[in-house]
């Protein structure tokens, strides 16, 4: 068996092992999940940093394993330097597959069912390891040649194949991305072109091994790309149906979106897009790159500008949306525009209560804004949130300006807006013990109604105890204060769940 066919074998175990997982009873599952919560998933390893973290004990234990996985195969069956540099070229490539498999990351994750934030670690982390096993075969076999002409296509493609990666992973630090994400994308994508086809004429052509690793990629690439387009020109309409539209407007300091669709679209709470036939309303953060440009065009347009409705495409729904109705009580906590992520999941919930499709109580929303200007521009998407809560009153919003003049300001038919921050971890703690009181107070009550069956009903009772999510798409301190609160309650059947989107700034 070669290095490959381990390597293969060892990865496919792995997924093996999360398959099987999911035959065991619900129980032993349940256990499995709150044991490595508590003890790996939620404990930070490294803390959260400038330029570093954070990372979990999950997360350094995988990647821990996935170098010793590289290494071992590095070194097997290896006798001399030489060897070990082309073994360490192999490795680059298999590594390689997973980041040319499709132009689009968030496509990737849908058909892997991942949330983006995993894919993108998952990408991050291929995409250093394959770096640093070119960097150890270059390295081989600079000592290994004495002489080294650019003349040879063989030494020529290698070299623009190795500084094309560099150049690649230099342009992905931090520091160079955020100032023009739209630039540092289409540079990315270009790079890993250039590095791919240079490193298909690198290796030598008497041999179909070598290159199959770039044919796999290139097939995946192909099929992925094929079906997103497809996906795309299907959502975005035809000439029968027309094109989708955009009317990009200003509202409070924000960019409001609003696309004219052409056909039915089905998109579920948590995911990229939320769709309500026949358009589709978006808040924007103004950022850089796109946004910022987005927000010059709807000033400009609202002085009397030219930028109006204009002709879009988009693709998705992408990302997993969380089965919020099978939790009690909820608690969403946002920061700026972090609470366009969480009204979907507030509109699901009020509509399946009032269904009755849901289990769930009580739902608790914390937001914190810096100027009220945010919450006036999502007012009307938060009045249609409040349309459907006419019961029991199950929902309570408490909302936060640290820059509000007055002590309180009225918001909207039933809100207000108080001065300061919001105390996010004191809340939780506030809905712990009130569930704590519920919970005993059902107790008692199933108790007294069904002394008959007293044991076999109190069992039943305590053992089916309603759960608690947390989800949050707020600043980093919160979410950090947020997952050292939760992981104390995590064998009460509480889960925090932190959305795809977070926002830059309060």
């Amino acid at each position: 068996m070669d290095v490959p066919q381990i390597y293969a074998t060892t990865a496919g175990g792995f997924f093996l092992v999360f398959i099987l997982v999911n035959f065991l009873s619900r129980t032993v599952r349940e256990r499995i999940a709150l044991f490595t919560s508590k003890h790996l998933t939620y404990p930070y390893f490294i803390h959260r940093h400038r330029l570093l973290g954070p990372w979990t004990r999950s997360g350094i234990l995988v990647e821990l394993i996935y170098i010793a996985l590289n290494v071992f195969c590095l070194g097997f069956r290896v006798s001399t330097l030489p060897k070990a540099g082309l073994q360490a070229g192999n490795l680059s490539l298999a590594n390689m597959i997973p980041l040319l498999a499709g132009p689009h990351l968030s496509f990737l994750a849908d058909i892997l069912g991942f949330r983006l934030g995993t894919y993108r670690r998952v990408h991050r982390s291929a995409g250093v390891m394959s770096f640093a096993l070119l960097l150890f075969h270059v390295l081989v076999v600079a000592l290994q040649r004495t002489s080294f002409s650019l003349r040879i296509p063989e030494h020529l493609y290698g070299t623009i194949a190795g500084s094309s990666l560099c150049l690649l992973v230099l342009l992905s630090h931090p520091v160079l991305r955020k100032p023009s994400y739209e630039i540092f994308l289409r540079t990315h994508q270009a790079l890993a072109v250039l590095s791919a086809c240079s490193i298909w004429r690198h290796l030598p052509s008497d041999s179909l091994f070598p290159r199959m690793y770039i044919y796999i990629s290139a097939g995946l690439f192909v099929s992925t790309s094929v079906v997103q387009c497809v996906g795309v020109l299907w959502r975005n309409g035809n000439f029968r149906h027309g094109r989708a539209r955009a009317l990009v407007t200003h509202a409070e300091g924000s960019v409001k979106i609003k696309i004219t669709l052409s056909r039915a679209l089905k998109v579920e709470a948590g995911q990229y897009i939320n769709l309500w036939i026949p358009s589709l309303e978006l808040f924007v953060e103004p950022r850089q790159g796109l946004t910022r440009e987005l927000l010059y065009h709807a000033q400009a347009g609202e002085r009397g500008g030219a930028f109006g409705s204009c002709w879009v495409l988009f693709s998705g729904p992408h990302g997993i949306s969380a089965p919020v109705g099978e939790y009690e009580s909820i608690l969403l906590v946002g920061t700026g525009f972090g609470m366009a992520a969480l009204l979907p999941y507030l509109q699901e919930l009020i509509h399946g209560y009032q269904t009755r499709k849901v289990c769930t109580r009580r739902i608790r929303v914390i937001w914190q804004v810096r100027h009220i200007e945010t919450a006036l521009a999502m007012q009307p998407l938060l009045n249609n949130a409040l349309k459907g809560d006419n019961l029991d009153k199950i929902l309570s919003i408490s909302i936060f300006s640290t820059y509000l003049k007055e002590e309180k300001v009225s918001f909207g038919r039933r809100g207000t807006v108080s001065r300061g921050s919001a105390d996010a971890t004191g809340t939780f703690r506030a809905e712990v013990e009130k569930r704590h009181t519920e919970d005993a107070n059902r107790d008692i009550e199933a108790a007294q109604t069904e002394a008959e069956h007293e044991q076999e009903t109190t069992g039943k009772i305590q053992g089916e105890k309603g759960r608690m999510l947390v989800m949050v798409s707020g600043t980093a301190k919160q979410r950090d204060d947020l997952r050292d609160v939760v992981r104390d309650n995590l064998d009460e059947g509480v889960e925090l769940m932190e959305l795809e989107y977070q926002p830059k700034e309060g």
